[in-house]
């Protein structure tokens, strides 16, 4: 009997016996539920001892990070401890004087710096008394300096004796001459005074080599700095990403033990988390392990897998032989069907089984396809021209001579000859949010409604740009500018009526070419910017522009001056009048050259303000000066002189209770010298006064700093302890509130000369020689 007399009766037994089909069915049910049940018990096992595997890993990992932590990060920052208290450091943080010596001592202080590890790529000592900023590079000015992110960030500070610890961000370096750019970089920031700080960077990557934090599937490890920030993190796409608010970073903080593990779960998946908090650096290290059922990395899976996979070939291939001779004639029914375009035949055969309607139904499916793909071309073509007018706005002569082909066409498909282009945007004074889906909605709205208004004389394409304005170019053989302008008040009166807002608009210069449509664009917007002047809902053509010449835009500086003489004079009706006369001096500059002007005056007022400590209460950024009016700023100016002139009188005035003052703060000190909060700003926070303020009260009247009174008590204490008790040294560390036991060995020897250890011997020597006959 030959092969394909055996595959016939199979066949036919199949397809006549019931029996036949349950035996095979059984067969196969029993043999599969066996091995799945061995497979299953196996795996379990072998999956437990990779759990346990990994969980070993986990802790290598978090150990391993956290001692080459300990080791490397903790010489660069001792060596800066140090360096804080040295003489020639507060001269060029703090002092106003600079010399040839002090030059030289402050390129060996960054050159020290750098050669505590290889991980310093930069620093920088910062004095604001000088506005200026000392680097690997040289001494330079502050507004010159390429790193002007480290400026926002101290803003955000307040000086005190902590320093912040490896803040991560990404910034450009200087080295050589040559500059880097997108450098990430963790920064640690000494800002005991807001005169000055010093500013370490170290470089991220090799900080990333040091750890060898090597991302697994399974495990992964990240270090956050004091601030929920993330240091280092063996994900590299989560660099500096902040933490602070995610639930296992606040678990984390309320546990008691500096180090620990705990179970967790988040969004249906369960993890084991083991964490080390340091308290010296305010590093949290987190390791987590994902806790699965399956491990898909066990390599007995793969094996139990393949296994499994060969038996089920096994199993079912006398089946699937079966099943082939069975299928085989349908199957080339089905791609003879699938081959042919006419399917006429299949449609009106009205008994065909299910097989034939998926054929049907796939048949339809690829016509839907070939819709799909022609409106998907068409898109395509609507993106690139799209593309090619974004190009002629901004670079016109650019797209004139890479797009020759492309710019023929385009134009055939306007017929009039001239164009211009209309900016509108919505009056940031009219928001009453900023949420960016209102923002985008209102100019869906403005480009719609002008659309429909306009398109009785122009024909209007919309030009999608990276930008807040809707920008629209307007085709037209005439155009009646005072119909336009019309046009666009009925638009504002519409906003208005249905939104509650208000929008202004910039009309630029006609022209007939696509190449000069980048000098509409421009004009355009030097007319939109005009709002700046005349305030919200304004309409303003780029003819009916009337500016200073550039080269006569110069920063009105003596009446700048007069202000400053007014203010510090106390002369309101003088300080009024000179702002007056100032803002009309630069009325009819363009609008960059006002923004800077005023900021100019900003920085000139500010400079006398701190001086006095007087806060400012409002914003005088560049972008809050730009959503503004002029008119607002101006009112806004006057209110700031006179606020001025009023705290300048209260100082002036006040010459009685700062005795009562000092005596308070001599209280505090002696009455926190356990609390580890202790500390200047500690103390102007319980008197109610700034910072700045209370050191120069506590100077005036004692004659010394506040910062070296706490540290002369705080010696006292720590003398008395050693001498005329028996308490050890690390029990009067943590007494007194130091972070480490190095710092307070460190802070006890620079004062004093020699360790505590040493300094308690000596005093037992000396006693002991005394009573000695």
């Amino acid at each position: 009997m030959n092969a394909r007399n055996i595959f016939r009766i199979f066949r036919q037994e199949f397809r006549s016996s019931i029996y036949f089909k349950k035996i095979l069915y059984s067969y196969l049910l029993v043999s599969c539920v066996i091995f799945i049940i061995f497979s299953v018990v196996f795996f379990m096992s072998a999956n437990k001892d990779y759990n346990d595997t990994l969980e070993d890993l986990q802790s290598q990992m978090l150990v391993q990070a956290y001692s080459i932590n300990q080791t490397v990060l903790k010489d660069i920052c001792a060596y800066c401890y140090s360096l804080m208290g040295n003489s020639s450091m507060s001269k060029l943080l703090y002092e106003e004087s600079y010399d040839s010596v002090l030059a030289l001592e402050a390129t060996e202080i960054i050159e020290n710096i750098r050669q505590t590890s290889s991980l310093v790529t930069s620093a920088y000592l910062i004095n604001f008394r000088t506005g200026r900023i000392i680097d690997n590079n040289g001494r330079m000015s502050i507004e010159n300096h390429i790193d002007s992110s480290i400026f926002e960030i101290l803003d955000t500070l307040e000086a005190g004796i902590t320093p912040t610890f490896f803040y991560p961000r990404v910034i450009d370096i200087v080295t050589s001459g040559r500059v880097s750019y997108d450098a990430a970089v963790l920064t640690t920031i000494f800002y005991y005074s807001s005169s000055g700080a010093l500013v370490i960077n170290l470089d991220y990557n090799k900080y990333q080599e040091m750890l060898s934090l090597n991302e697994n599937d399974n495990i992964s490890i990240c270090m956050l700095d004091s601030s929920g920030r993330v240091m280092a993190s063996s994900e590299n796409s989560s660099f500096g990403a902040d933490h602070s608010e995610d639930e296992l970073y606040l678990k984390i903080q309320q546990e008691d033990s500096k180090q620990g593990a705990f179970p967790y779960s988040s969004d249906g998946n369960y993890y084991s988390v083991q964490y080390i908090k340091n308290s010296g650096f305010g590093i949290t290290y987190i390791c987590t392990l994902s806790k699965l059922h399956i491990y898909p990395q066990n390599s007995l899976f793969f094996s139990l897998l393949r296994y499994t996979l060969v038996y089920l070939v096994i199993g079912f291939a006398l089946s699937l032989l079966l099943s082939w001779f069975i299928y085989n004639p349908l199957r080339q029914l089905k791609a003879y069907i699938a081959g042919n375009t006419e399917i006429s035949s299949a449609e009106s055969d009205k008994e065909q089984s299910n097989d034939f309607s998926y054929l049907s139904h796939a048949y339809k499916e690829i016509m839907t396809i070939n819709s799909n793909l022609r409106q998907i071309s068409q898109s395509y073509q609507k993106e690139r021209h799209m593309k090619l007018f974004r190009r002629l706005l901004t670079d016109a002569s650019a797209v004139s001579s890479a797009y020759s082909s492309e710019l023929e066409a385009l134009n055939a498909s306007f017929h009039s000859r001239n164009f211009l282009i209309l900016l509108l945007g919505v009056d940031p004074s009219s928001l009453r949010t900023e949420i960016q889906i209102e923002t985008n909605l209102l100019k869906y709205v403005l480009q719609n409604v002008t659309e429909e208004l306009l398109t009785e004389t122009a024909a209007v394409q919309h030009v999608e740009m990276e930008e807040s304005c809707v920008v629209l170019l307007l085709n037209f053989d005439d155009m009646d500018f005072d119909w336009l302008k019309n046009a666009i008040v009925r638009a504002q009166n519409f906003v208005e009526q249905y939104y509650h807002v208000t929008f202004s608009a910039g009309i630029g210069d006609t022209v007939q070419e696509f190449a000069e449509l980048s000098s509409s664009y421009f004009s355009a917007y030097e007319a939109f910017s005009q709002r700046f002047l005349t305030g919200s809902g304004s309409i303003h053509t780029a003819s009916d522009l009337s500016l200073t010449p550039v080269h006569e835009q110069h920063y009105p500086s003596d009446t700048a001056g007069a202000i400053l003489s007014a203010v510090r004079t106390l002369s309101a009706a003088e300080a009024e009048k000179q702002i007056h006369l100032f803002f009309a001096a630069v009325n009819t500059y363009n609008i960059d050259q006002i923004l800077i002007s005023l900021l100019l005056l900003s920085s000139s007022l500010q400079k006398l303000e701190n001086s006095a400590y007087i806060e400012l209460t409002w914003d005088w950024s560049y972008r809050a000066l730009e959503n503004s009016t002029l008119a607002e700023i101006e009112r806004q100016m006057i209110s700031r002189c006179l606020y001025d002139i009023e705290k300048l009188t209260q100082i002036r005035d006040t010459s009685s209770g700062k005795k009562e003052l000092i005596e308070k703060i001599n209280a505090l000190v002696k009455e926190n010298l356990y609390n580890p909060d202790l500390s200047v700003v500690y103390l102007a926070d319980q008197v109610h006064l700034s910072v700045n303020y209370l050191r120069s009260i506590f100077k005036e009247n004692t004659g010394d700093s506040l910062s070296n009174y706490i540290t002369g008590k705080k010696l006292e204490l720590i003398c008395e302890l050693l001498l005329n008790t028996d308490i050890s040294l690390n029990d009067i560390s943590d007494k007194l509130g130091f972070s480490t036991k190095n710092y307070f060995f460190t802070f006890f020897k620079k004062h004093k000369g020699m360790t505590p250890g040493e300094f308690r011997r000596s005093y037992k020597k000396n006693t002991e020689s005394a009573k000695a006959p």
